[in-house]
């Protein structure tokens, strides 16, 4: 069973709503920069909807104490959380053109249009022998398009496999990957170099000497961790709580590309919450106990499988599947909130 999508044209798409102003690509007239966009009055309005339904949902309804904290960060900071030396990401390099591209990116991006082209083989395939003659590519545009082609059923197993534990490949694993499989820069045909590692943060001087260096943040985390104690003291000691933030953060990703979804300045909207680790219970678990939630588990993803099972988070809790009251209460909020500003349940998992 394949991932389920949505029948949409998404250029046409993008081309909506770039032709009305929902957003931009930042500094054009300058030709741009990758990765950074300008949201348009209308798509100012959508985000801040989103943001107000958000914090009326989490920070509002949960009792949540909200921040705002520097964007600016000291290096210590990050040094001591693992960023500096561990926010990386693999990337790797065109050998004709020097092009760089995410490893990870890349090597789902060709896996996945080979399985493409292998479901439109077996299509011909089976029309041909139902006695069919094959549809043909319209338009000129296609005629230089190449041929569709069937995978061996073993082949196509393993790339599936492969897309869905993609995020646990480290850089070798990847490079290997590149080798096996012989992964190409699609758009020039030309092979390319083994993954490297690429730290994403943008690094900054605090004042004129140049001698204290900081980070613009990458997440909004940070600020919520420092201020841990004086937001304890505000809460009169009293455990559990919840810290709440919607903010700026950074990351200079390596080849941004489909527009919004992937851009190197973006507000994030994030909550912390803390709790007794002897006691993870959770008063009100019994308000989304029932609600069913597609979730890949553990061991559904070390067999490599890709369809989500659908439980209720009162058995998943109960079975070990989530590990706690409290988790399972987050979730079930997220997934309420998921879908009251229309996401699909069926393109959701856990």
């Amino acid at each position: 069973m394949s991932a389920p999508k949505l029948n949409i044209d998404r250029s046409a798409l993008e081309q909506l709503l770039l032709s009305r102003f929902f957003f931009a690509p930042s500094f054009g007239i300058y030709d741009g920069v990758k990765g950074l966009y300008d949201y348009g009055p209308t798509g100012t309005a959508l985000q801040q909807n989103i943001i107000n339904l958000w914090r009326q949902h989490f920070v509002v309804e949960e009792d949540m104490l909200e921040v705002d904290c520097s964007i600016i960060t000291p290096s210590k900071v990050l040094e001591t959380s693992g960023h500096v030396a561990k926010f990386a990401d693999w990337m790797c390099r065109d050998t004709g053109n020097n092009e760089v591209r995410r490893a990870d990116h890349l090597v789902e991006e060709v896996l996945a249009a080979r399985l493409v082209s292998d479901e439109l083989a077996r299509k011909l395939a089976a029309t041909s022998i139902d006695g069919q003659a094959p549809a043909k590519a319209a338009g000129k545009k296609n005629k230089k398009a190449p041929a569709p082609t069937k995978l061996e059923d073993a082949v196509a197993n393993e790339y599936r496999g492969i897309l869905a534990k993609i995020d646990n490949y480290d850089g070798d694993g990847l490079g290997e990957l590149i080798v096996k499989h012989d992964i190409r820069n699609p758009e020039t045909g030309n092979s390319v170099s083994p993954p490297v590692a690429f730290n994403l943060m943008f690094q900054t001087s605090i004042g004129p000497a140049g001698t204290s260096k900081g980070f613009l943040r990458p997440e909004t985390a940070q600020g919520q961790f420092m201020n841990f104690a004086r937001l304890l003291e505000f809460n009169n000691q009293k455990m559990p709580f919840a810290s709440a933030m919607v903010g700026r953060s950074f990351r200079n990703e390596i080849s941004p590309r489909s527009g919004l979804l992937r851009v190197r300045e973006f507000t994030m909207a994030e909550i912390e919450h803390y709790v007794d680790p002897t006691n993870k219970d959770h008063s009100r678990f019994d308000e989304v106990a029932d609600i069913k939630l597609p979730l890949l588990t553990g061991s559904m993803q070390l067999a490599e499988e890709t369809v989500p099972a659908v439980m209720t988070i009162g058995d998943a809790v109960s079975q070990g599947v989530i590990d706690n009251k409290t988790l399972g209460y987050f979730m079930g909020r997220i997934y309420l909130f998921l879908t009251a500003i229309g996401i699909k349940t069926d393109l959701l998992r856990f």
